[in-house]
């Protein structure tokens, strides 16, 4: 709307990422435009374009004027060369002697003479900062200092070099810079680039201190790690090769990003220089260059999944081309990248041919003159095509390659097509649109429509709607349509029959998510009606929503009319008691029903309301959904005359949490103590727990937890005060294992938790032996033998040593229990009688009160015990998104999210180039407290992960191939402890020794995800397995027989077992970043399978219990039948495993993270 007031594009600011941003354009379009490299940094105040060019501040340090990274250099002296800041944590590099006072050249502070003809040049980039020597002579290079530089680190971090000579420095977990591996190149140049320099003496510009110039000599710089110094060795061959052309210079390049683009070569080699990306035959070194890039699909919560695509091309800046006159450069779609910045040949695949584009840019001086940079627009319908297809298919980033390629595949070794590129300015850009969602919320006389006829009071009514649209700057038009229901009733009804009645006009100009109403219809006493609506986007997008659900109606005028609300306080958040005041002028109405459903059941009496003009009520309800809910209310008359129904909507605030928690278990970071401790001790006052005779058990919810026990006869858990008033709402949960699988129900009553009083419980909630289920009950009163009230029993079965989560639940106001159990199938029954209870004491876990006697002792495990002082409803198990109509606009994951008990992400995972060398081939768990490790076999490589920016694990059963090797190994990781390190052998190397241990009980609920990306659709594969000693409990898969994603459980730990499976409806694609999720919920006996986000299957009845699998989790490997199967040919990231089963809601919010 305010580019279209102003006439001009509008940066939609919420939008914009260091890579991302939307533009709404005059027209109402929205273009969305992503980049490789960070276009703008945010700061205090907003967004800023980046601008290197160094400014000295008053404390004599230089800085960037914008950067995505915080960083200073020394204005000279003995302080640190360079500090660089991310997250609150700080790496630092000195120089070992005296800098000089520095000359500044935009980004760049050179200190010279550092040593004898060496100058030092730092320079400030987008996302960190490079620091160069600058070795000018040959005498220089005999230095020892240039032999072996060193630079002292500070700060709080620990810097790890790597196998491969990459650097990253860590801290508090988290990875706060790194650098690729460190290269060097002499000043050696080639001749002109131009078809008029062929024979010329003319040379091509010479290697700076910021590139490798293309006729570079380039060698590798040994990298470590000595105490707190950085020690770079650069290669002495090239120091000592005769033909060098000085300046040498020596680069690392330090990021807190990873890059979104790389390059590759047909031959292997490297190229030091990414400052350009290249494509074509470089005429110098006889290697061909291919350039990929990936760019985002999301920006700051806007995201280009699940849209239409109008338009999209890609927009390159060409620095120089080969050629004075234009060639072609092709565009491919290809798999994701998988290592950065120099990306495998072979694995880099041309997948499809997008568009070809031509320019030339020759600014070596062989031409006539010099070209200026050029803009070259990759567009066409082969580019929006698979924007769309990547759109569709949900995908996080869309990588394409530049090649020097013609249309049909040839002339890629063509001299004339060199080109190279400025992947600062590489831009994917997308004229996208959101189809508008369904009307929610109709209306008809100002009524809200429910699942029933509603009766309204006037002939000529208008309907009414809420019309949603994802984009906020659109403007919609919306439709309505009504018929009168025939007489077969809305079975009957389709898109054409029946006869639609004459629809009032369409209404324009709608903003997304507002409340539109029609002009007035005419209808008449008797029929029955029903009418929906519909939203349009404008032009030129056109694009039409789905329609509404049908709203019923009929009118009767000869009823009490409407009743209207006068008024109800700030809206109560869910669970919570609310009060509603309402009347109606009709003055025969003897009562009112109300309710949160249409029509509404529950009767009031009227009263007389100020002057007699009035009847009215005022009630106390419980709201019963987290975000909108609509309350109903209709008069009745004295003759029994049901009258029309009024409403009112409301948006809930986000719920309550819990009053009072324990998780009365042990797992790194929690001792005995903090298990027993009140977890929420500022809501209801803090509540520890003291106990009697209880144990703590080994793994028996979670491999390397302890869980409280209770003996069945004495043991117990209890508060010194009371937490809940059980005369109010309030809620009790826990998660409860009763006795051992196989054990039969017990012959008593066994009480999870309860309240005490004087002389007996006011609740319990457990397992009731009478009706053999679970169940909740309440006691009338604080006096000898109660009378039993509330008791709500569940549907479903007991089953013993099976972790089921229980809900008890008191509503006051309705005067009802309810129990849920694993979240589903709610029970209820009436609680009526209930008494004050003056003597409120002491929570009890584990057991109940009864006329002063402790009995009904719990056999078995609870644990995550919760308290509540309002009701729990539906959503608080399920979960609710943000963009659900029904929702407040907030996520809220459900309190059945279970632990995770492993995460690895691979930003901290060192390659296997040496089998179990000390402080490499491994995979650190820096997400949860757990800290474990996943060991790597050898050739296990560390590439580009899902979001490219990160690093994830690259498995290809090759020895790293991109180094030259022909070796076969056999890649996976498995999760492992380190028991120590073998002594130094004769190269003096040490060696870790790995335990291996076990993640998941696969005989509980569980729940396994992985981002994943298939290299090959050739075989098998399997991402993630928790293996026992002869088969695997539980594994996600690819089958390549059905070409699609599978989860499996098997039922025995051997050779020969059943197992049963879940298979996915999309099919899997070849090198797409894809999430996956199972889950073994052994609560309902089903195993799920979800594909980025989306619930793709379900197998319900699952006949046994999975076998406890004792092996390692291992990544990239499944063991079955005795062998390990089915190898991973791509890569895996951001592993993560879960003991309990994960809802819809939590697995989505997963992918969504």
């Amino acid at each position: 709307m305010l580019a279209a007031s102003c006439g001009r594009p509008v940066v939609v600011d919420g939008s914009r990422t260091e890579f991302t941003e939307v533009t709404a354009l005059p027209d109402g379009r929205l273009q969305f435009a992503s980049a490789v490299v960070p276009q703008r940094a945010h700061e205090a105040g907003g967004w800023r374009d980046i601008d290197l060019n160094l400014a000295r501040g008053g404390d004599g340090l230089w800085r960037p004027g914008v950067s995505v990274a915080d960083v200073v250099f020394s204005g000279g002296g003995d302080g640190a060369m360079v500090t660089l800041t991310r997250g609150g944590r700080t790496v630092t590099l000195s120089w070992p002697g005296t800098l000089p006072a520095p000359t500044v050249s935009g980004d760049s502070l050179t200190y010279a003479d550092v040593l004898a003809d060496v100058d030092l040049v730092v320079r400030a980039t987008r996302t960190g900062f490079t620091h160069v020597l600058v070795v000018k002579t040959r005498a220089a290079a005999t230095h020892p200092d240039v032999r072996e530089s060193r630079f002292r680190i500070g700060g709080d971090v620990e810097v790890v070099a790597g196998p491969d000579g990459g650097l990253r420095a860590m801290a508090g977990g988290a990875v706060v810079a790194s650098a690729e591996p460190a290269v060097m190149w002499d000043s050696r140049a080639g001749a002109v680039d131009g078809v008029s320099a062929r024979g010329a003496s003319t040379e091509s510009p010479p290697s700076t201190a910021t590139e490798a110039g293309d006729a570079a000599r380039t060698g590798k710089v040994d990298v470590g790690v000595s105490g707190d110094h950085l020690v770079l060795r650069p290669d002495e061959t090239l120091l000592d090769h005769p033909d060098a052309v000085f300046p040498l210079f020596v680069d690392p390049a330090w990021s807190v990003f990873k890059s979104k683009w790389a390059y590759g070569t047909n031959n292997g080699s490297s190229n030091s220089d990414t400052s350009r990306a290249r494509v074509g035959l470089n005429p110098d070194t006889g290697a061909v260059f291919r350039s990929y890039f990936a760019f985002p699909t999301t920006a700051n919560g806007v995201s280009l999944k699940g849209k239409h695509i109008e338009s999209a091309y890609v927009q390159m800046e060409l620095d120089h081309s080969w050629s004075c006159d234009p060639t072609v450069t092709s565009m491919y779609l290809t798999p994701a990248i998988n290592a950065t910045p120099k990306a495998s040949w072979s694995t880099m695949k041309l997948k499809t041919f997008l568009n070809t584009a031509t320019g030339n840019a020759n600014e070596a001086g062989g031409c006539s003159s010099i070209q200026p940079d050029m803009t070259m627009n990759f567009r066409g319908s082969n580019t929006t095509n698979q924007v769309q297809a990547a759109a569709t298919g949900k995908w996080n980033s869309i990588t394409v390659a530049f090649t020097a390629r013609a249309a049909d595949g040839s002339g890629e070794s063509t001299e004339d097509r060199w080109k190279k590129f400025f992947p600062n300015d590489a831009k994917l850009i997308v004229d996208y649109d959101s189809k508008p969602g369904a009307p929610h919320t109709l209306q008809v006389a100002g009524v809200v429509c429910g699942s029933g006829v509603l009766t309204i009071g006037t002939m000529t009514p208008k309907f009414a709607a809420v019309f949603p649209d994802a984009d906020d700057s659109d403007s919609l038009t919306g439709t309505f349509e009504w018929i009168e229901v025939p007489a077969g009733g809305m079975g009957t009804v389709t898109n054409t029959y029946p006869t639609r009645k004459s629809p009032p006009p369409a209404r324009t100009g709608l903003t997304p998510g507002s409340r539109a109403e029609s002009a007035a219809v005419t209808i008449a006493k008797g029929p029955t009606y029903a009418f929906r609506a519909k939203g349009t986007d404008k032009a030129p997008y056109s694009i039409t929503g789905d329609w509404s659900s049908w709203c019923r109606f009929a009118v009767d005028t000869t009823v009490p009319p409407a009743p209207t609300f006068n008024q109800y306080l700030f809206p109560a958040g869910p669970g919570k008691p609310m009060n509603f005041t309402f009347s109606t002028g009709a003055m025969d109405v003897t009562k009112f029903r109300y309710g949160w459903s249409n029509p509404p059941t529950t009767e009031i009496a009227a009263s007389d309301g100020a002057f007699g003009t009035l009847k009215t009520a005022t009630v106390t309800v419980t709201v019963p959904s987290l975000g909108r809910n609509t309350f109903w209310v209709r008069g009745i008359d004295a003759t029994g005359n049901l009258g029309n129904i009024g409403s009112v909507t409301f948006t809930a605030p986000r719920p309550s949490p819990a009053v009072a928690k324990w998780g009365l278990e042990q797992y790194p970071g929690v001792d005995q103590v903090a298990a027993l401790a009140d977890q929420q001790p500022s809501l209801a006052g803090k509540s520890d727990l003291g106990t009697s005779n209880v144990t703590w058990t080994d793994d028996v919810r979670m491999n390397g937890g302890k869980t409280i026990s209770f003996n069945g006869s004495s043991s117990r858990a209890f508060t010194t005060e009371p937490v809940i008033d059980p005369t109010k709402s309030f809620s009790v949960s826990a998660w409860v294992k009763l006795g051992n699988v196989g054990d039969p129900l017990p012959t008593g009553h066994r009480t999870a938790v309860s309240q005490d009083g004087g002389v007996g419980s006011s609740f319990a909630l457990g397992y009731h032996a009478t009706a053999k289920k679970w169940s909740m009950w309440m006691h009338v009163h604080d006096l000898g033998s109660p009378a039993l009230t509330g008791m709500a029993s569940s549907t479903i079965p007991v089953m013993t040593g099976v972790w089921t989560h229980l809900a008890g639940v008191y509503d006051a106001t309705s005067g009802t229990t309810t129990i849920y159990v694993n979240g589903q199938s709610p029970a209820s029954a009436a609680a009526t009688g209930i008494q004050a209870w003056p003597n409120r004491q002491r929570i009890a876990i584990g057991r109940e009160l009864w006329n002063g006697d402790l009995v009904n002792f719990w056999s078995g495990q609870i644990a995550d015990v919760q308290l509540y002082d309002r009701v729990l409803v539906p959503q608080d198990f399920t979960g609710q998104l943000a963009d659900d109509p029904a929702s407040g606009g907030f996520h809220e994951p459900g309190i059945l999210t279970p632990v995770k008990v492993g995460d690895w992400n691979f930003e901290f995972a060192i390659p296997c180039y040496l089998t179990d060398l000390r402080d490499t081939c491994q995979v650190r768990d820096t997400v949860t407290a757990w800290d474990r490790w996943l060991a790597l076999t050898r050739g296990s490589a560390v590439g580009a992960g899902y979001s490219t920016d990160g690093s994830g694990l690259w498995l290809d059963n090759e020895y790293f191939p991109e180094d030259g090797f022909t070796e076969n190994t056999a890649e996976y990781g498995r999760s492992a402890v380190k028991a120590g390190t073998t002594p130094p052998d004769a190269d003096g190397l040490e060696f870790t020794q790995w335990q291996d241990k076990p993640v998941l009980r696969t005989d509980q609920s569980f729940t396994m995800s992985a981002w994943v990306m298939l290299d090959r659709l050739d075989g098998m594969r399997t991402a993630v397995s928790q293996r026992g000693q002869h088969s695997s409990g539980g594994w996600l898969k690819f089958n390549s027989t059905l070409g699609k994603w599978q989860f499996a459980i098997s039922d025995e730990d051997a050779i020969t077992t059943a197992a049963a499976s879940v298979t996915s409806t999309s099919t899997a694609e070849e090198g797409v970043w894809t999430h996956l999720v199972g889950v073994y919920d052994a609560g309902r006996k089903q195993i799920r399978l979800y594909v980025n986000g989306e619930l793709e299957g379900v197998t319900q009845n699952i006949t046994f219990t999975p076998t406890v699998s004792t092996g390692p989790l291992l990544v990239g490997r499944v063991l079955w039948q005795g062998q390990l199967v089915d190898p991973w040919i791509g890569g895996i990231d951001d592993v993560a495993v879960f003991q309990g089963a994960l809802t819809d809601t939590a697995v989505y919010l997963l992918y969504d993270s």
